[in-house]
Formats: structure tokens, sequence, C-alpha cells
């Protein structure tokens, strides 16, 4: 392997004593392969931003989630600038709508009705905030505008675990009335929800446990650091229980839920975003306590996960994949030097694209890459009617981007 002149900076750097300032918990070894044939046969030889893209309600911040109306014409945006927007489809207009105590990010309806909002709330990197401005779950009622902790702090685990998947039956257990200062801890970083369909249990990523946790550039050591401490919760609103669903994994991410014959959750589908994986851990049915790795050596970083109408699996790729990454994670000695440089001196891609995935969650249907000069890092591909709109989480940011599906040649 050729090395470029960075990493030779890098390997040079290494003989000096350099220590690891935030105390960023370091991986184990981990080789990534080739991008996966049925991948790269399913790439868009066109660049389809370049054509087609829509531009439209350009107040609108860089944002990391984005949810629909159609019957009441509205949308709402998690800003990279701490609000939530409101979309305005009768008007074309985009507004700051509520500003939560800390960054939104993942969204969800409550329920059917869609009557209030669910939303992940996590320090921003590079953005300063309270003592009181706490991190986790809120609901915002949307006629008051009235917005509500949800949860703000986590049951202490006892142990440390690897690649575990607890199904209901093995979950640990903890009471919400119970949680104290001695058997609790703040929240990290609330990433991103499901909610089951009856709207009673609620699953919640926290992508890494560090008491400084944030998104953004604040992730980016997590990112090096690839250390599989990442949790799946699960809220249980009836019995006012959280549970832990998975545990040690790395960077969870996207959540997407899967139903058994009886309406309950069967599986979960998440993004190892760091890792390059998407996976599907079971809760229940015949592999309960069991995972299996849908896709890895993925072309980049995917993050959130969506379905269409037809059941569709859409996510996006928020950056590219580079071969420095891969020198990187093979060789964990560099972790230490490299956390120790300022990040604005990192060779980061500018790449960004979208991954579309059959409704079994195996099967690539369409994949494109593109260089960023039209839209930024997006966070997620969101389907929604005819269009399909892509979260830009870039401050620079501005408007709401789209395009037609129709103008993607998807695999049928």
């Amino acid at each position: 392997m050729k090395l470029n002149h960075k990493i030779i900076i890098f390997l040079t750097l290494s003989i000096i004593n350099v220590c690891n300032p935030s105390g960023i918990k370091i991986g184990e070894p981990y080789k990534l392969g080739d991008v996966p044939s049925s991948i790269s046969e399913v790439q868009d030889k066109r660049d389809p931003f370049f054509n087609g893209l829509k531009v439209e309600m350009i107040d609108l911040p860089g944002h990391d989630d984005l949810i629909f109306d159609r019957a009441k014409e509205f949308g709402y945006a998690s800003g990279m600038d701490g609000w939530i927007w409101r979309l305005n489809f009768k008007t074309g207009k985009a507004e700051q709508w509520i500003k939560p105590p800390v960054n939104p990010a993942g969204m969800q309806y409550s329920d059917k009705t869609k009557n209030k909002i669910l939303v992940c709330a996590s320090r921003l990197g590079g953005e300063t905030y309270g003592e009181k401005d706490r991190v986790g779950l809120y609901e915002v009622d949307i006629e008051t505008k009235k917005i509500d902790p949800i949860i703000l702090d986590l049951p202490k685990l006892e142990k440390e675990e690897f690649e575990k998947v607890y199904p209901f039956s093995e979950m640990p257990i903890f009471s919400l009335q119970d949680l104290n200062s001695s058997n609790s801890r703040p929240f990290s970083l609330c990433n991103d929800l499901a909610v089951s369909e009856d709207g009673n249990r609620i699953y919640i990523t926290e992508p890494f446990e560090r008491l400084d946790a944030a998104m953004g550039s604040g992730a980016v050591p997590e990112a090096i650091g690839l250390y599989p401490h990442g949790k799946l919760w699960m809220l249980d609103r009836n019995k006012e229980t959280i549970s832990l669903a998975l545990n040690g994994f790395t960077f969870v991410d996207g959540i997407l839920l899967e139903k058994s014959a009886d309406g309950k959750e069967e599986s979960v589908v998440f993004t190892e975003t760091t890792k390059f994986r998407i996976i599907r851990a079971f809760l229940s049915g015949k592999d309960r306590g069991s995972f299996e790795i849908l896709f890895e050596n993925l072309p980049g970083l995917a993050d959130g996960l969506e379905r269409d109408q037809n059941g569709r699996i859409w996510t996006g790729i928020i950056k590219k994949r580079s071969g420095l990454v891969n020198f990187v994670h093979k060789n964990p000695w560099l972790k230490k030097v490299i956390l120790s440089l300022p990040q604005k001196i990192l060779p980061i891609s500018h790449n960004t694209g979208i991954l579309v995935i059959d409704p079994s969650g195996k099967i690539p249907l369409y994949y494109s890459m593109h260089d960023g000069s039209k839209i930024k890092d997006i966070s997620v591909s969101v389907p929604f009617e005819d269009r399909v709109y892509f979260p830009s989480f870039d401050k620079t940011s501005r408007g709401l981007y789209s395009l037609p599906i129709s103008s993607l040649e998807i695999k049928e």
C-alpha cells in the first residue's frame, strides 16, 4: 500500500510521546474489506444530484432529520441551529418553531394521531451548553408547543458486554421511578429513535457512552477510536420502565423496527455507522438473542434509516470511506496520535451518497455517490410520496433538498 504524505506525518509523530487528551476508548484492530460487489453493481453511473435536484425553503439550515404530515401539509426538521423547524407546504416557507434544551436530532411522531413529536436531543460539537441543558428524549405537543422531558437519565450497568442482543424475555429492566443519583447516569447522546405501532414502546439509540459526548465534530473521536460501547434502549411508556435491548456495538445509529405476526417487534435493523455495517438483531422468535450482519464493508458511513411505502430501506451515506480509514482501523496503535491532532487537518472526504435496499434488508437496489458540490453530508434519505428528501448535516447548508424517486434507477 502506497502511503500519502499525511499518513507519513502521522507515522512520524507516533515516535513522539503523544497522549490521548480526551481519554477516548480505542477498540481492537478491525480490517475493512472491499465494498460488496452487490452494491457496486447497482451504483448509478450518473450523479442524480446534478439533474433534477430541487432546493426549496432556503431559510432552512442544515438539519439531521425530517418528518412529514401530509394531512396538515406540514413537515418538521431538526435544525443544526438548535431549533426544530416547521415546514409549511401551503406557503413554501420554513420557520424556527421550537427550541429544545440541546440540539434536536432524530424525530418521530408519538403515535398515529401525529399530535405530538418525540425528539432525541443532544449536544452538538463546538457549541456551549449550560448544566441544566440536558441530553435526552423529549416530547413536543404540536398544538401547545409544550415540550416535556421523557427520559434524561439511564441506568448504570454493572458489566461491560460486547455484541450482546437481549430478547424481550431477558432484557435488563429498570423502573424509571427507582432511578436515582447512585444507580443512574446522564444520557450521553440521544441520537435516533423508532416507535412501536401502538406507541407504547420507544427504541432509542445511544451511539457511545461518554461524559462529554456530542454530535458532529464531537463524534469524530469515537469514529476514530472504534470502541464498541453503543447501546439500544427500549422505553415502555405503559410500564414506566427502561430496558436494555443491545449492548456493546459500535456507534449504534439509525434504527428500524420489524414486526412479527402478532404485531409486536420481532427484530430491529440498525446501522453500526463507524464500523460500516448494517445489522438485524432479533428480539423474539426462533432467532431471539442473535443478530445477522446484513451488510459490512459499506462504501461509507451509513447513518439514518427509513422505509418507503413499498417496504424498501433507504439510508444516507454521510461520508465516503477512505483508504486512510482502512489503514488506521487496521493499525489502532496510530489512533492516539491522530486523536491528539486538530480535526481540521484530518483528511475527510467531501463525498456523500444514498443507498436503497430491498424490504428483506439483504439486496441492494440502488447506490449513488455525490462529490458534495450540490449537497453535503446526507444523514438520511427520507422517502415521502413521490420524492425523496435529504437532510444535510452541515452548518453551511441552506434549504430543503429533494429528488423525484422516479429519477433514480432503482432496481426492481
